[in-house]
Parts: structure tokens; sequence; C-alpha cells
């Protein structure tokens, strides 16, 4: 009896940390499709700098 107790404790934080990891992710995507132009601006800034950093590693 005390294992199918464990055994529900744990069930229960696997479904906790899976519905926070949910809505953490169903946040971020409301965010970007509520502002796809800033979002656009910092993945290309991302792009340049990785470029950059990329052709300074082979430049060395």
């Amino acid at each position: 009896m005390i294992t199918l107790i464990r055994w529900i404790l744990l069930k229960q934080k696997e479904i906790k940390w899976k519905l926070a990891i949910w809505k953490f992710a169903d946040k971020q995507l409301m965010d970007i499709l509520k502002n796809p132009e800033e979002t656009e601006k910092k993945l290309i800034n991302l792009l340049s700098e990785a470029i950059q950093n990329a052709s300074q590693e082979t430049d060395a």
C-alpha cells in the first residue's frame, strides 16, 4: 500500500513538471506570435552574431 501511495505521489510530480514545461513553452510561443517583428529582429541579430563569430574562429 505504501508503494502505491509513493507511485501516485511520483506521478503527480511528473505531471506537475510536464504541465509547467508546457505552460512555459506556450507562454514563449504566444510572445513570439504577438510580436513577430521584434522576434525577427532578435533572430537576425543572433544569426549575424553567430556568423560573425564563426568567421572569426576560422580566421584565427
